[in-house]
């Protein structure tokens, strides 16, 4: 009996213990299931935290694509549109370059009439009004003071071509104040720069300019050419170039002067005074319009010592004295380049 009821004590244990494990397993597994519930629950917000984002980065970029491609279609445009701008210029630009060759025909076919008539034969003055123009090249100097304080003792006017180069640009104002002309020569004087093209010299030419109407506040209009318009070295540096220059000077609204009497001052150092003064008033004989070329470098001490004599002799053979302008005979020679 004892026994029996020890087996049944027993196998209330082990059915207790059994079910007490079963419950304790049970609730091990509900817990682990709900934590996994959990986790699913996250990782399904995340997915759609992502799926959202992934969205809104899907409607980016289709936003982002129209717009690039509205912005293709309008770069496109504008590209279409600067080369129909740009053709439209290219029109134009033929158009004026047809108006201008015209009109540069006209001028120069203008221009070489009046050459053709500053180069016919020197009109007749009577004896009584014979002109002469006083020129001095090259300077201001030293010299061109004591040129003018003689021009001013004698009552005679004279024309200065000047340089650019020379330190004295401050006597422009004496030479205007006295009544005389102020002309182009050469900012450089530098044949081998300023005939080496007409750009070249056109851009001396304007350097110059700006110096004189700096100091004295006018732009010279008439000019003459380092040289001549009759010189060869120009030749050396751009064959040519002479017969384009004077007509360009002309179309740029230059009058240009040679000369017809060379008192020969610049044929060496030191030409005495009397063959100076000879050589001006020999060649003026015969003449009623006389261009006399001599030079007023700080060098020339004895063109300053020849003036008087060369006034006093040109008064005796009835020569006025005037100064040059836009409008008075070019004395051109025939231009041999």
């Amino acid at each position: 009996m004892k026994i029996k009821r020890y087996v049944k004590s027993s196998l209330f244990l082990a059915v207790v213990a059994l079910l007490v494990i079963s419950v304790i397993v049970s609730t091990g597994a509900i817990i682990t299931v709900n934590k996994r519930n959990r986790e699913i629950e996250n990782k399904n917000a995340q997915i759609e935290t992502v799926n959202n984002q992934l969205k809104e980065t899907k409607q980016k970029l289709e936003t982002e694509t129209e717009a690039k491609e509205k912005l293709t279609t309008k770069l496109q445009q504008a590209e279409n549109e600067k080369k129909q701008h740009e053709n439209e210029n290219k029109n134009y630009k033929k158009e004026i370059e047809k108006l201008s060759a015209k009109k540069r025909a006209e001028v120069k076919k203008t221009v070489k009439k009046k050459t053709a008539k500053q180069n016919s034969p020197q009109p007749k003055y009577p004896k009584a009004t014979k002109t002469c123009y006083l020129t001095f090249d090259d300077g201001p100097s030293k010299n061109t003071l004591k040129i003018l304080k003689i021009l001013k003792k004698y009552d005679a006017k004279a024309t200065f071509f000047v340089i650019g180069t020379n330190s004295k640009l401050e006597y422009l104002k004496k030479i205007e104040k006295g009544g005389h002309a102020i002309g182009l020569h050469s900012n450089t004087h530098d044949y081998s720069k300023i005939y080496k093209s007409t750009n070249a010299f056109f851009k001396d030419l304007n350097k110059l300019s700006d110096k004189i109407d700096k100091k004295i506040g006018i732009k010279p209009k008439i000019m003459r050419f380092p040289g001549g318009s009759n010189n060869t070295i120009s030749k050396k540096y751009k064959k040519g170039v002479m017969s384009d220059l004077t007509t360009e000077v002309q179309i740029k609204g230059y009058a240009y002067f040679d000369w017809n009497v060379d008192s020969g001052d610049a044929s060496g150092h030191n030409v005495p005074p009397n063959r100076i003064a000879k050589n001006v008033l020999n060649q003026a004989k015969k003449k009623n319009s006389i261009c006399v070329l001599m030079h007023d470098t700080a060098a020339k001490n004895t063109t300053v010592t020849a003036l008087p004599t060369i006034i006093e002799g040109l008064k005796k053979q009835g020569y006025k004295f005037e100064v040059l302008t836009e409008n008075t005979y070019g004395y051109h020679y025939k231009v041999n380049n």
